[in-house]
């Protein structure tokens, strides 16, 4: 056992208290059947529910809130970079265009590499999706399009890749009938919402829809009733034409090029896709796209926000993103997710966040070789568990990226780690059916149901999100505070604390196993380390830690 892990246990064992006697949570202490908190019953703090504690507030959330009142009055942090590796992101949102990382090496604008570092005007990041030209990719292969693009095209794969296109071709099957379903569907949404909008605006000399003029409407003309129910629906879902074109714009492309096999897909770029030495593309412009690649919005959102409890800005202030896009609509390639892991490590990120993933990869050590180089770096590896609610355990080679060794007996690193979701409900339901999981396989959980965080969609500021993407954000917020009040922690040694000092909950939870057969596990074999993530105990750990060593 490494030297850090045995003082940690040590630690944990033996303080019951800091200094200050300050306590560690320690849910046993907790009555659980008196905590069950339904959605009504939360409602007034559900925007902030992830950050809340379950002593004060009897809800499961990191006690970020509690940590921030009674741990951090008065310490001043140091600021911390967070390489969000993902979609766009939208840099200028009012409320994290105050976090967004600057390369202060570089001169905006002058198409000068000034600080040599392979990329040109990189002030915000680097967006491996385009060209020089500023054109760039939304929609891209799925892995499993490229495994079967690659033998149809007559390139051989490696025997342990062959071996898996019985399984890519399977999955291809299913997503094409699928695909085909969805755009039948949209085409009925598409047709009902024109058909009810022209209908209506036909009515009103300007053509402008109003709820004062569907009032008046509604009175006069009651045949019209189903089509201004229809539009007010529309209405309430905000639904409107980019909505609608989007979704149709995302059905067709998902045939056209996510699954079209004689589609090259690298084509803006122009790069050759099998050769991680020809770096030569991308380009700075890290918001492209965001009205219909969000997902990169939500992560920076998750990270950085407040919730709005607004005594937090003390702490989230020091929190800063470097956006690196390599994510359209698709599955992101091996390639780009190697160049960006040594982009981040390079250029002085501190926690990598990686809330996208994939279930077959091309050349998986290309990206073990970049997780090893960001260990050099210490950098700390954050990354999603996925959310098809299976055992990893039961398949460990197909979530990627992943930290396994080629054998899948042993970890490649020390500075990775995987998370799944939790809920606010303490009950069979406290983990999402939806989450993979696994006992060796899945770090820790962490907040993740019906996260409040920014988004990119039009007219749209905030909104919710739920997944394993939302529990990996929690757990690089949770890092980062970490690192910002102690500075002098290794990427090991954060991840080890966040393992040692999540809270446990002695509940039993519906999931699916390997056969997707119904079973009810007990919450603490989900995970190594059988916990939820949280803020207020690591940061009591992290500091005892850190008055021994200066002792």
């Amino acid at each position: 056992m490494k030297t850090i892990t045995a003082i940690i246990l040590i630690l944990l064992l033996t303080l019951s208290c800091t200094r200050n006697n300050t306590k560690i949570i320690n849910s046993s202490q907790v009555s659980i059947p008196s905590l069950k908190k339904s959605k009504e019953g939360i409602k007034n703090q559900l925007k902030s529910w992830a950050i809340r504690d379950i002593e004060k507030d009897t809800i499961p959330g990191i006690s970020l809130i509690r940590a921030t009142e009674e741990l951090l009055i008065n310490k001043k942090g140091t600021d911390v970079i967070v390489a969000v590796i993902d979609m766009p992101i939208k840099i200028d949102h009012k409320a994290l265009k105050n976090n967004i990382w600057r390369n202060t090496n570089e001169i905006a604008d002058n198409h000068i590499d000034d600080d040599q570092n392979g990329y040109v005007d990189d002030i915000h990041g680097w967006n491996f999706m385009g060209n020089s030209k500023n054109e760039n990719i939304i929609f891209m292969h799925y892995e499993f399009t490229r495994f079967l693009g690659a033998e149809k095209m007559g390139v051989p794969l490696k025997p342990q890749l062959a071996s898996q296109l019985p399984r890519a071709q399977k999955v291809y099957n299913e997503r094409m009938e699928y695909a085909e379903e969805n755009l039948l569907g949209v085409k009925k949404m598409d047709s009902f919402y024109y058909s009810t909008k022209n209908t209506l605006s036909s009515l009103f000399h300007d053509r402008i829809i109003n709820d004062n003029k569907l009032d008046s409407l509604s009175l006069s003309n009651p045949e019209l009733q189903e089509a201004i129910e229809l539009h007010r629906m529309y209405q309430d879902e905000n639904v409107d034409d980019s909505y609608v074109n989007n979704k149709m714009l995302m059905a067709k492309e998902r045939i056209n090029i996510q699954l079209n096999l004689d589609y090259n897909d690298r084509a803006i770029i122009g790069d050759d896709v099998n050769n991680l030495h020809d770096r030569d593309y991308g380009n700075n412009n890290v918001s492209h796209s965001t009205e219909i690649l969000t997902h990169g919005t939500k992560m920076a959102g998750v990270i950085v926000s407040t919730f709005e409890v607004e005594s937090l800005q003390s702490v989230t202030k020091h929190i800063k993103i470097m956006p690196i896009p390599i994510s359209g609509l698709g599955g992101e390639n091996d390639k780009d997710m190697a160049l960006a892991i040594r982009y981040a490590a390079d250029n002085g990120a501190d926690i990598i966040n990686i809330s996208s993933g994939k279930y077959f990869s091309l050349h998986e050590d290309w990206v073990h070789d970049a997780i090893k180089y960001a260990e050099s770096k210490d950098v700390l590896i954050v990354v999603s568990s996925g959310n098809v609610g299976i055992d990893l355990d039961a398949e460990p080679k197909y979530r990627y990226p992943n930290d396994n060794s080629p054998t899948g007996t042993t970890e490649i690193s020390n500075n990775f780690i995987r998370v799944g979701t939790s809920n606010y409900a303490l009950d069979s339901t406290f983990v999402h059916p939806a989450t993979n999981y696994g006992k060796t396989e899945v770090d820790i959980f962490a907040p993740g149901e019906e996260i409040y965080t920014t988004t990119s969609i039009k007219n749209e500021i905030y909104a919710y999100g739920s997944g394993t993407s939302e529990a990996a954000a929690i757990v690089s917020k949770s890092a980062a505070i970490l690192k910002s009040y102690f500075p002098e922690l290794k990427a090991e040694q954060i991840k080890n604390i966040l393992l040692k000092t999540g809270v446990q909950y002695n509940i039993k939870v519906s999931m699916k196993d390997s056969l997707d057969n119904s079973i009810s596990i007990p919450f603490e074999k989900l995970s190594k380390s059988g916990s939820v993530v949280n803020v207020y105990n690591a940061l009591i750990l992290a500091e005892s830690l850190s008055t021994n060593s200066s002792n």
